[in-house]
C-alpha cells in the first residue's frame, strides 16, 4: 500500500499570526496558533487514509504538542525559507518510504478527518492543489512522488505550484474545497471563526476568553 504522509509547518508560537497584533496581544495569538494547530493535528491523526504526520517547527512547545498527538518532528533550518525547509522534509519522508507527501497549514480550524480524505481520493498523481481564496495561496498540496516537484509557497503559489508541475510535465490538478479555502490569518478571519457553528478547540478558546465578543462589539462600533 503506497505510503501517504502529511507535513505541517507551524512557526515559533512566540512569533505567530503577528498580522493579528491590532486585535490579539502575544499571549492569545500563541493560544489560538496552538490550539489551531491542535485542530489541525487531530483531524490529520483521524484520517485513516494517511500513514502519519510529521510538523514542522523549530518551537519546543510544538515539539511536545507533535508527540502528544502521535506525529513525528522534521526540525525547522532557521536559515532556509518554509519552500526549503518542506522541500528537505518531504525527501526525508521519501527516504522513509513516504510514497505521496501532503502539505497542511496549522491554521485550517474547521478541518475535519473527511476533507482530508476527500483530498486524498481526487489525488491521483503528480500534484493536487486546494487554492486559498484570498490571496491565492497554497492551503494544501498533495504531491507524488514528495519530490515530484518544487516547492513555491507564498501569495499567488497555487497557480504557481500547477505552472511549475505542468512544465515538468506532471498531472496538475486544481481542487476547490471550503475546508481548505479560507485559513485564519487576518483580524477578519478571527470573527469568520467566531461565527462558524460547532469548531474545535480553537473555535472554543475564542468563545470562552471573550476574544469574539470583543472583535464582534468593535466591528459593530466600525460599522455604525
Amino acid at each position: 500500500m503506497n505510503a501517504a504522509w502529511t507535513i505541517v509547518p507551524v512557526k515559533t508560537l512566540a512569533q505567530a499570526k503577528s498580522r493579528l497584533g491590532p486585535a490579539l496581544d502575544q499571549a492569545e495569538r500563541a493560544a489560538l496558533s496552538r490550539l489551531m494547530s491542535e485542530d489541525v493535528l487531530r483531524a490529520l491523526r483521524a484520517c485513516p487514509g494517511l500513514s502519519g504526520t510529521a510538523v514542522l517547527t523549530a518551537d519546543a512547545a510544538m515539539r511536545g504538542v507533535a508527540h502528544e498527538f502521535g506525529c513525528s518532528v522534521i526540525e525547522e533550518d532557521p536559515a532556509l525559507d518554509l519552500s526549503a525547509n518542506l522541500q528537505a522534509g518531504s525527501r526525508q519522508l521519501a527516504a522513509d518510504g513516504a510514497h505521496t507527501v501532503v502539505i497542511v497549514p496549522m491554521d485550517l480550524p474547521t478541518l475535519e478527518p473527511a476533507d482530508v480524505q476527500m483530498l486524498l481520493r481526487a489525488h491521483q498523481s503528480g500534484i493536487t492543489v486546494c487554492p486559498a481564496v484570498r490571496d491565492g495561496g497554497t492551503n494544501a498540496l498533495a504531491m507524488t512522488p514528495p519530490d515530484a516537484s518544487d516547492y513555491l509557497f507564498g501569495p499567488d503559489s497555487a497557480s504557481r505550484h500547477l505552472d511549475a508541475a505542468r512544465r515538468r510535465g506532471l498531472a496538475a490538478t486544481r481542487l476547490e474545497m471550503p475546508a481548505f479555502a479560507r485559513d485564519v490569518d487576518t483580524v477578519d478571519d478571527v470573527i469568520w471563526l467566531c461565527g462558524q457553528p460547532g469548531g474545535g478547540a480553537a473555535r472554543q478558546y475564542l468563545e470562552r476568553s471573550g476574544i469574539c465578543a470583543r472583535l464582534l462589539g468593535e466591528d459593530r462600533r466600525a460599522i455604525a
